[in-house]
């Protein structure tokens, strides 16, 4: 997809003006396949037009499609907005949605539902069963929706004859990974803006680092040094009483702070760890490399609790760890940082005084060959719920294939190339790392079915947290369980499947 951005920069810039805006799996081996994949699909070479789909011409005649989204902060407005605002990514969405019911002659109709991701969910488990026919389309976070593919809820893309997976405006990553069987229920790509806000990330105080007379960062990731232990070393030397109270807490300045949640999640990718892989008939393997978990525990343990010059913020909420991310960085008290790519939206970092960078997290070690990017697992994928009617699946595909094309020509360039690369970000060196960090996606099965799966990839979290490295006693008592879940799993599918 870097094409796509790349291809369209000077057109949309222009535009605005007038206006006036598959990898490797990390465990292949050869009786499985991968269950996992990154983003960049997009044939090399292909430069023209590559937002291009293959729809003739249709006229669904003024009918309706409903939308069921997420009413919550960084989603809202994903799927469709009122009115124009003169914002760049809210205009975008706008003229997207309206140059897609011209397009195919329909009206887009969202409802946002607030409450949180398991509420949409919750509401089409419910429809499902009563057999009521509110809601057409799907788009929600992708971990609290696939879990339930076995009850039928949704129809199977590959029956759309106009939805073409295959087109790299859709995340050929994630088609990798969240198919199974002959079928595939959910997918993803241009159309989720969530595709690039959650992404996990290194942010660094520019300014910080300079004073300090650091090594260049961009250097140290271009040459592959950048891993766990490098991050101890630059941390190390950070450390700052900025109060005077001779404790350290939270007012000192330190050269790496995260929060002890969701962000440790961010290693399954950075460090290559295998949850799940395939075999020939396309069904889930559990494949979990014990060895290598133990080594990047072992690293992850010695950044955090013993680095001089690290600090752990007990975690409260996803949005109030953003907020105190950000914050420290905004205010020269953590040199490094890890976030969601969404901060650079947020007013800490929008207001910051200093300048920052971005970079990848770090990897395992100099081994491993190149950087893995990890999405946070609430990132929004679509579906094509089963109430709808048979005679309409057609134009659920159409729609969401127009909506995707559409998205990767004129609303990607828009936040990516210019919002993220201009507006926010001031340097072209992070414009630079955000494309190596988007094309590492890595996007593992094992993340999406987590909630069916005692939730495996979250045991890092409780490991990290206890402070001792119990991969081997924790997943000696999971790995039976886990097999078996995952049994059930591909089981159950496959029977839906006929």
């Amino acid at each position: 997809m870097r094409q796509i951005f790349r291809a369209l920069t000077l057109l949309v810039l222009a535009a605005v003006l007038l206006t006036f805006t598959a990898c490797t799996n990390p465990a292949e081996t050869e009786e499985t396949t991968p269950a996992a994949g990154t983003t960049d699909s997009s044939p090399e070479g292909e430069t023209e037009a590559p937002w291009q789909d293959n729809l003739p011409e249709l006229d669904f005649g003024q009918q309706e499609v409903r939308f069921i989204s997420r009413d919550s902060d960084w989603v809202r407005g994903e799927i469709a907005v009122g009115e124009q605002t003169g914002d760049l990514i809210n205009d975008a969405i706008f003229n997207r949605n309206i140059a897609v019911e011209e397009r195919l002659n329909l009206k887009i109709k969202n409802y946002e539902i607030p409450g949180g991701n398991y509420v949409v969910s919750e509401e089409i488990r419910t429809a499902v069963k009563s057999g009521t026919d509110d809601y057409d389309l799907l788009a929600n976070s992708v971990y609290s929706t696939i879990m339930y593919t076995a009850e039928n809820l949704f129809y199977n893309l590959y029956d759309c004859e106009y939805l073409d997976l295959g087109q790299g405006y859709w995340s050929q990553g994630f088609n990798d990974a969240a198919s199974i069987g002959n079928a595939q229920y959910m997918c993803t790509g241009s159309v989720a803006l969530t595709l690039y806000r959650y992404m996990f990330v290194t942010f660094f105080n520019k300014n910080l680092f300079e004073s300090n007379n650091m090594d260049n960062m961009y250097d140290i990731v271009d040459s592959g040094r950048w891993t766990i232990d490098r991050q101890y070393e630059i941390a190390s030397g950070f450390y700052r009483d900025l109060n005077g109270n001779s404790e350290a807490d939270i007012r000192d300045r330190y050269g790496f702070l995260t929060t002890n949640r969701a962000y440790i999640d961010a290693y399954w990718s950075s460090c290559q760890l295998p949850i799940l892989t395939k075999n020939a008939d396309n069904y889930y393997v559990y494949s979990p490399d014990k060895n290598r978990m133990v080594m990047a525990v072992d690293k992850i343990l010695n950044l955090w609790y013993n680095c001089p010059g690290s600090y752990i913020v007990e975690s409260v909420s996803d949005a109030a760890d953003q907020i105190a991310g950000a914050a420290a960085l905004a205010e020269g008290r953590a040199a490094m940082a890890t976030l969601r790519l969404v901060s650079v939206e947020s007013s800490e970092l929008k207001n910051m005084a200093d300048s920052y960078g971005i970079i990848p997290i770090p990897k395992l070690d100099e081994l491993q060959e190149r950087y893995y990017t990890f999405l946070h697992d609430q990132f929004t994928a679509f579906a094509i719920i089963s109430t709808v009617r048979e005679e309409k699946l057609q134009m659920m595909g159409a729609l969401l294939e127009a909506m995707a094309s559409e998205s990767a020509k004129s609303v990607t360039p828009v936040y990516y190339e210019i919002a993220l690369k201009t507006k926010y970000v001031s340097d072209e060196e992070s414009g630079r790392m955000l494309d190596l960090i988007y094309d590492s996606i890595y996007i593992d099965a094992g993340v999406l079915y987590t909630k069916v799966l005692s939730s495996v990839h979250q045991q890092l979290r409780t490991i990290i947290r206890s402070k001792n490295n119990t991969v081997v006693s924790t997943f000696k008592t999971l790995d039976k369980i886990i097999e078996k879940q995952l049994g059930t799993l591909n089981e159950s599918i496959a029977a839906i499947q006929g």
